[in-house]
């Protein structure tokens, strides 16, 4: 049985040590074109945020030549590829890796190239990349993971509470008007993913009324896993957490920081069968 490598992409979030073992295909963010970060250049997420309050941040999806690169050097050294990636409905990654790949398999026709659409992101993805490396951990082959890992895509949900409109406004995500009239009535909005998209799931009056919504979905029914997202507010992450039963604990990546800003905080949650 071939042993095969597990990919995923910059929207994707992991704790450690699950962030050490799985490969990562760069997406890209920045303010002005003349300067990319993602790959070689990388902003601390003091630098992006502060640089965030006063510009509004671009990104781009993974580079189909680096895709192939990874990817072809993996062939080589004689492994097969699973990669799951960020919902299609958010990014167009999915299917410039899936383009890649069916090129490949073309010049590698004995190559085995699994890619699998999470429909989610950040942390809930990450957990389809934590079960995936476990089961190979277990001597699963790549067909038997795969199979069992898109099984799983409908079992996990993600939530953010959003504390600050600007950063949707900024983005386009709501408009101005409705976004100064959330501000001016402190509505907090908890956003989810439905059906691969972010969707709305509940507006609230006030941070606390919104994490505390937050801990009645985590106990809502058993869950399998249970992690809690990091975003620049230390003290929402922190009230967060103590409110939920966290298994452990991820940083969002700076591709969908942009559109929620850093007064976010969220949950990841891999429902048990």
């Amino acid at each position: 049985m071939k042993d095969f490598i597990i990919f995923t992409d910059g929207d994707v979030d992991l704790p450690s040590p699950y962030d050490a073992e799985i490969s990562l295909l760069p997406q890209y963010y920045y303010f002005e074109e003349s300067n990319i970060y993602g790959d070689e250049q990388i902003l601390s997420r003091e630098e992006f945020f502060r640089q965030l309050e006063n510009r509004r941040a671009y990104t781009a999806g993974v580079n189909p030549g680096l895709v192939q690169e990874r990817f072809e050097k993996a062939i080589e050294a004689g492994k097969d590829i699973l990669c799951i990636t960020v919902s299609s409905g958010l990014s167009g990654s999915y299917n410039t890796i899936c383009m890649t790949a069916a090129s490949l398999k073309e010049t590698y026709p004995e190559s085995n190239i699994e890619v699998i659409d999470s429909l989610s992101a950040s942390l809930a993805a990450g957990f389809l990349c934590m079960d995936a490396l476990e089961m190979r951990k277990q001597g699963k082959s790549l067909q038997e993971t795969s199979e069992e890992i898109r099984k799983r895509v409908n079992r996990i949900d993600i939530y953010f509470v959003v504390d600050d409109f600007k950063y949707l406004v900024q983005g386009g995500r709501v408009s101005e008007t409705v976004g100064r009239i959330g501000d001016i009535l402190n509505i907090k909005l908890i956003l989810t993913m439905k059906d691969g998209r972010i969707e709305p799931y509940k507006k609230t009056r006030g941070i606390n009324h919104a994490l505390q919504n937050i801990r009645q979905i985590a106990e809502s029914k058993e869950a399998a896993r249970l992690g809690a997202i990091y975003v620049g507010n230390g003290a929402m992450f922190e009230k967060c957490k103590s409110l939920v039963n966290s298994s452990c604990e991820a940083n969002l990546n700076l591709i969908v920081s942009s559109h929620v800003g850093p007064n976010t905080t969220g949950i990841a949650i891999e429902w048990a069968p």
